[in-house]
């Protein structure tokens, strides 16, 4: 009974392997393709999702992608599989890249004719690449990238029906890799746009801690300089050593505790302006991080008559998040909050937990906002400031990173009355030890 199912297994996979191996299922082929493939949006997971595919279930001994690099002018090897450790690269005066785009088609080596010494040239570039068909891969006659398979398994050549079936595919896979690479660049824009948009405010908030950091740093010179002005001026002359020597060490711990103020502030600063790693991380307690914008707004916040008030929830679970990017939703959305106030007002800032999901309000005092404005408040490039004062992607942007760390957002607001940000995310729940 236990060697029954190994057994079964192991001639279940010979019998695949050697007796139909000649054989693929060009419909689940074609399903696979249309279902998982084309609809990945991630380049690296497409490419790969496509060689093991084209492998698995036409029975290849192995298929590569190569794609081409702007910035290097050559095809790389993305992905391949049945092939070990297969990487390298073509220039774009390669023959076989040169022949391809003279030629505008496929290429198919056969062993049942003569060929030409040309051929045997191309032929080179296909043992590199362990290949026997390569197909390019073209957006608007633009070859973007070569398509290569190795021999079938059977040993049988493709067949015109083969190749029927795999142009299409291939063409298919021309737009799905288009629309990735899109995508990818997006994303990139995204965070670039996100990264811009920190630092412009960075600027700004840089002048207010200034105060925060001129302050302490004042206080440690002006105690050294009161000290060394008296020591000059003869005022320590009948005083005994020991006693000079305890001034001077009471003025040290001053000028110490004064300039460990202005580092943990400058840390903070300098901890915010870095970008993201965009690693999703478990364990990312809320209430630190709340904390942590909140020291670097409060003074000028204080300045503008802004007052924050804090209801949050003891023993708030922690959530899942990237902790920079939990950092940067809270700052874009308390400075909004702030710039919406006029004279003076409030900022109220609640959190607490609902069965597995952490719930966060930022409510403030400010001008609101009309029906219109309220159904555009997430739209990129859109804002209520005047020309000059806003790039219209800070709310944008906000929405984006907090759906990528699997919350959500909702916003009411009421003209002359204020606004309030909805925020949820999923709490780490943590198991519960049984006696």
């Amino acid at each position: 009974v236990l060697m029954l199912r190994p057994l079964e297994n192991f001639l279940r996979n010979a019998t695949d392997k050697f007796l139909f191996q000649k054989k693929y299922d060009y419909k689940k082929l074609l399903k696979t393709f249309s279902d998982e493939v084309i609809t990945v949006l991630d380049l690296n997971e497409l490419v790969n999702l496509t060689v093991d595919n084209l492998v698995d279930i036409m029975k290849l001994e192995n298929a590569t992608i190569l794609l081409h690099d702007d910035e290097m002018r050559e095809f790389h090897v993305v992905a391949s599989a049945g092939v070990e450790g297969l990487s390298g690269y073509l220039p774009e005066e390669d023959q076989l890249i040169s022949y391809m785009q003279e030629k505008g088609g496929y290429i198919l080596l056969s062993d049942n004719h003569e060929k030409s010494s040309y051929e045997e040239d191309i032929e080179k570039r296909f043992k590199n690449l362990d290949a026997t068909l390569a197909i390019p891969l073209v957006h608007q006659k633009n070859m973007f990238g070569i398509l290569t398979m190795g021999k079938k398994k059977s040993d049988e050549e493709f067949t015109q029906d083969d190749i029927d079936i795999i142009l299409p595919l291939a063409r298919t896979l021309s737009i799905a890799i288009t629309n990735a690479q899109l995508f990818e660049k997006l994303s990139e824009a995204q965070a670039q746009a996100a990264q811009r948009e920190k630092m412009a405010v960075i600027g700004t908030l840089s002048a207010g801690i200034n105060h925060e950091i001129c302050n302490p740093l004042g206080i440690a010179r002006g105690q050294c300089e009161m000290f060394l002005l008296n020591l000059k001026e003869g005022i320590y002359d009948d005083r005994p050593p020991e006693e000079l020597l305890e001034k001077a060490r009471g003025i040290m711990e001053k000028v110490i505790n004064e300039t460990d103020r202005a580092t943990v502030i400058t840390k903070k600063l300098s901890s915010f302006a870095k970008p993201s790693n965009g690693i999703i991380a478990n364990d990312v307690n809320i209430i630190s991080e709340l904390e942590e914008v909140i020291s670097l707004v409060e003074h000028d916040l204080k300045l503008d008559n802004i007052l924050i008030k804090k209801d949050i929830e003891e023993d708030l679970p922690h959530i899942e998040a990237d902790r920079k990017q939990l950092q940067e939703i809270f700052f874009n959305l308390i400075r909004n909050a702030a710039q919406s106030i006029v004279e003076k007002g409030e900022i109220h800032i609640r959190a607490s937990r609902i069965n597995d999901k952490v719930y966060i309000e930022i409510q403030d005092t400010g001008v609101g906002m009309d029906k219109n404005q309220l159904s555009q408040i997430f739209d990129p490039f859109f804002t209520t400031k005047e020309p000059g004062e806003g790039t219209g992607l800070g709310l944008f942007i906000v929405k984006q990173i907090i759906e990528k760390n699997g919350g959500k957002i909702a916003v009411k607001s009421e003209s002359g009355v204020g606004t309030t940000f909805y925020l949820r995310f999923n709490a780490v729940m943590k198991p519960i030890n049984k006696l």
